[in-house]
């Protein structure tokens, strides 16, 4: 294959992440072709760097949270057309759901990908260590993407369904057609498959912890496997992930982190924001989620803070402090649902429980134990279900575990207007945005 050279621009001060100890510091500041193993791993961290926080948005859409009416009238029109799923003709103010910089991760990934093996003044496993996180990085950026903008995965329908573009060679110039959303899934296995191969790294260090490693890879995997159905991967991979970090916050002790928090002990990788501070101060919790707690629930006012007057604001979000992609609550939740589906309900109660007890006062979970022995499968699958409910709110997994099992209607109330999200509605599937529609027309096929 003809070889490309490639001239990257970059900033004059490369953006980095806030945990980062140094800036990359790269002359002349207009251009570079890399060549050392430390203008890599700052491509790298740039790849980092520009994964939008669509959660922030996403939330709105969801049954987690109800509008604030006295939130500023900026943010309110910013999200006001998200929150009743006006996705048509929607007001000039409102977010757009981000398209080009997820592909820009992508791009500064294959680079590293196609060249980063000629690096220099790296040890072989720095090189391979820096591979292996390209490779992450592109497969969790087409997972999400087709997550976002193509139906959800079903076996029986993904080899026509129409999905996003895959993006494997460094170059500007081509508009990709969609791919099929079992082409999407497929090369998303290869690349988390060929980066597990290269990977060195079983967990960074705090501060480091927003880059992909063997622990990370595993969860991912796992994710993957979940929305694909694909039990018993989900299981092996959940597991794996558990063997080498399992901790839990115990949020019965009054200095216990919020454990989607960057330097919790759950934290296995720090990179996305859940809650922006925009979208955190335009939201309350919904009734039906603070329902959902007991009031034996440490959640209910460790993850919430009642305002005074009613309404629960979201703690778990809001700057910095709240990055979170992976945490070990999410591969317990995971295990445990595999295990239901696998009618192994024995060991799935016992990962259920093990969570539990971090997250209930001692007596509420004993109570909850003998109730929990006593479900059938059905019944233990949809505990499992509200237990992601409560324990994953507000941190990007709602919507998407919505569009995987039920589709269920929502209705949101803005003032005295009303929007109903149907069951199975057509808008779990958020359209491509019109600029990335204008700039490749393939989109509106």
């Amino acid at each position: 294959m003809k070889q490309i050279k490639l001239y990257i621009n970059i900033l004059m001060a490369l953006l980095v992440m806030s945990s980062c100890d140094e800036y990359l510091d790269i002359k002349p500041a207009d251009t570079v072709i890399p060549k050392t193993i430390e203008e890599f791993r700052g491509l790298m961290t740039s790849s980092y760097e520009y994964i939008p926080a669509e959660q922030s948005k996403i939330v709105f859409r969801t049954d987690e949270a109800r509008f604030n009416m006295g939130a500023w009238e900026q943010d309110m029109a910013s999200f006001k057309d998200i929150y009743l799923w006006k996705d048509e003709n929607a007001d000039k103010s409102t977010l757009t759901f981000n398209y080009k910089d997820f592909y820009t991760s992508i791009f500064y990934a294959n680079h590293i990908i196609a060249e980063g093996a000629k690096a220099t003044g790296g040890k072989v496993e720095e090189v391979n260590q820096l591979l292996a996180e390209a490779y992450m990085m592109r497969a969790f950026m087409h997972f999400s993407l087709i997550n976002q903008y193509a139906a959800h995965y079903n076996k029986e329908t993904a080899a026509s369904d129409k999905g996003v573009p895959l993006s494997l060679l460094i170059d500007l110039e081509t508009n990709y057609s969609p791919a099929t959303v079992a082409e999407v899934y497929a090369q998303v296995e290869m690349d988390i498959q060929k980066g597990m191969s290269l990977m060195q790294v079983d967990e960074y260090e705090l501060g480091k912890n927003y880059r992909f490693t063997k622990v990370a890879g595993y969860a991912l995997q796992a994710r993957v496997a979940l929305y694909k159905q694909e039990w018993a991967k989900a299981l092996n991979s959940s597991k794996q992930a558990l063997l080498l970090k399992s901790d839990l916050e115990d949020l019965s002790n009054s200095d216990a982190l919020i454990p989607n928090a960057y330097n919790s002990k759950e934290s296995i990788l720090a990179l996305e924001f859940g809650l922006k501070a925009n979208a955190k101060n335009t939201l309350y919790v919904s009734d039906e989620l603070v329902n959902s707690y007991d009031v034996d629930d440490f959640r209910l006012t460790k993850y919430y803070s009642d305002n005074g007057s009613g309404s629960f604001v979201v703690e778990k979000g809001g700057n910095n402090e709240f990055r979170c992609t992976f945490r070990t609550a999410e591969m317990y939740l995971i295990a445990a649902e595999a295990l239901a589906q696998l009618n192994e309900l024995t060991d799935a109660r016992v990962y259920l429980n093990q969570l539990k007890a971090k997250r209930l006062t001692s007596d509420f979970y004993a109570s909850e134990e003998t109730r929990i022995e006593s479900l059938d499968q059905s019944n233990l699958i949809t505990e499992i279900a509200q237990e992601r409910f409560r324990e994953l709110a507000f941190e990007g997994h709602r919507w998407f575990d919505l569009r995987r099992t039920t589709k269920k209607e929502i209705v949101h109330m803005f003032g005295s207007e009303t929007a109903v999200l149907q069951q199975a509605d057509p808008r779990y599937t958020i359209r491509f945005p019109q600029e990335a529609i204008n700039n490749n027309p393939n989109l509106s096929n």
